[in-house]
């Protein structure tokens, strides 16, 4: 390590790190001083040895082999006596290390990559990308104007922290107001109107309506019901949380989000409820999966697969749907086309439970599993046609779908999908055709998933065949701007 050794690597990091320098930067200089390749660098900055590297590893990756040798071996890459790494291995070192697969790479390394190795990783980088941000001119400029009536920033936090507050009291207190026949169907025709809603309506027009019902939820169960009605209480409870789980994820808070979500879980395991169980599940794998913990995505779809494998409702089509888009962007083709033939495989055994029978967020439909599917073959170098024509088919199959089915956010990750797909096929044309409607989404609908896909359009126009572009540059500074009008400025101010 040029006459460095661990003390002074030590004394460096904590140096810079209380000049309040990123891990980002600590990596770069210990890998000038001590002439290591960045993989090294990085874990070295994180003050990691190499034993317990490969503990986290075998924690985020229980069914991948590695021990300390051939970490040292990866590290040394692309010098003599060293050993190639897969895509996948990166990937999960980028998860330990919270970092994206390629800073772990100088560009020599990635050269000598194993062609197909390379091109998993440089296609999954973009799942780890960080938000879309403007020029340093732009980012001096002002915000855009925010219309009168509008809150400040501050109150979108609040209002989903408020409500993750009283999620995580309730779910304290169930670790015993009666309620009547009248008050239970109305609470059960609320969250069904709700769970419909929430896929066709703008999110701020809603969050203060799942607030109030999920208290009024907690307030009956906080009372005494008849044994009976216990369980279903628990069940339209758990719903309520689960959707003020993707509401919080929406706006961009999946801590919060996690909070609803555990709740919802401690509802379904409540209430007895196997289908509620899986689509906690999915739910709790999606919310890491878009906040950037594929790992962690990966260990939710599979706790829940004990689940899907007793139920019958289509929540147990979404779980394996789910657990694809996360081995693909894993980089593991095989992992991702058996989760996909294993939600097919569900499908053909659908029999509609309680879940299904509130409709809209809680059930999945077959167009949104084409989604799903275009969402996981996008990762996969070589499946571009694929991905083409199966995000073709979900827009299709949207147009005419019940309007009960129909999904302003999903038929907007369909159509990144499909345009994504043709930017790597060479088609900026059509890519641009593809994202128009999405970019033409008013702010109330920018939700969290939706800016992200189209983030990744942003990254994909980085390609060497559309840099010097006048019109691939014009689409790049409109995702600029589209992302600074997300949805959570629009939310009415707190009650």
């Amino acid at each position: 390590m040029s006459g460095w050794n661990k003390r002074d690597v030590n004394r460096l990091r904590m140096q810079m790190t209380q000049q309040g320098r990123s891990t980002e930067e600590i990596a770069e200089e210990i890998r000038h001083l001590c002439g290591c390749s960045r993989l090294a660098a990085f874990r070295m900055a994180h003050g990691l040895s190499q034993p317990e590297v490969v503990d986290r590893y075998h924690h985020q990756s229980p069914a991948s082999v590695i021990d300390q040798p051939l970490l040292s071996r990866l590290e040394m890459f692309p010098a003599v006596g060293s050993r190639s790494p897969q895509a996948t291995q990166i990937i999960t070192l980028a998860d330990i290390y919270g970092t994206t697969p390629l800073r772990l790479l100088d560009p020599e390394a990635l050269d000598r990559m194993d062609p197909q190795e390379r091109a998993v990783l440089i296609r999954c980088n973009a799942a780890f990308a960080e938000p879309v941000s403007v020029s340093a001119d732009e980012a001096a400029a002002p915000p855009p104007a925010r219309p009168r009536g509008w809150p400040a920033a501050v109150s979108i936090e609040n209002e989903v922290e408020m409500a993750a507050r009283r999620a995580m009291r309730f779910a304290v207190m169930v670790e015993g107001s009666n309620i009547g026949p009248e008050t239970l169907d109305q609470l059960r025709d609320e969250v069904g109107r709700l769970a419909t809603a929430y896929q066709q309506q703008p999110l701020p027009s809603l969050l203060g309506d799942l607030i109030d019902v999920q208290e009024v939820a907690f307030r009956l169960l906080e009372g005494r019901q008849r044994p009976s009605e216990t369980a279903e209480m628990y069940l339209l409870a758990g719903v309520v949380c689960g959707i003020l789980a993707k509401a919080s994820h929406d706006l961009g808070d999946p801590r919060s989000a996690m909070t609803q979500a555990r709740t919802a879980f401690i509802c379904a395991e409540n209430a007895g409820h196997d289908g509620l169980r899986v689509w906690t599940r999915g739910l709790q794998s999606l919310i890491a999966y878009w906040a950037g913990w594929p790992n962690e995505a990966a260990r939710y779809a599979q706790h829940g697969a004990a689940y899907a494998a007793r139920g019958r409702g289509t929540s147990s089509v979404w779980l394996p749907a789910q657990e694809a888009r996360v081995w693909a962007v894993l980089g593991d083709e095989t992992k991702t086309l058996a989760a996909i033939d294993r939600a097919t495989e569900a499908r053909d055994h659908v029999q509609a439970d309680e879940l299904d029978a509130l409709g809209g967020i809680m059930t999945f439909s077959r167009p949104r599993q084409l989604y799903y599917a275009a969402d996981a073959h996008v990762w996969l170098p070589g499946s571009e046609a694929r991905t083409e024509h199966i995000a073709t088919e979900a827009i299709n199959a949207y147009a005419v779908a019940d309007p009960s089915e129909r999904s302003f956010s999903d038929e907007a990750g369909a159509r990144t999908n499909q345009s994504l797909a043709r930017l790597n096929l060479g088609e900026f044309e059509g890519a641009a055709e593809a994202l128009r409607p999405v970019l033409d989404l008013p702010p109330q609908q920018r939700i969290g998933g939706i800016v992200a896909s189209v983030g990744r359009i942003h990254t994909a126009l980085r390609l060497p065949r559309y840099r010097n572009t006048p019109a691939a540059a014009d689409l790049q500074r409109e995702i600029e701007y589209y992302g600074r009008a997300p949805a959570g400025l629009t939310l009415p101010r707190p009650r």
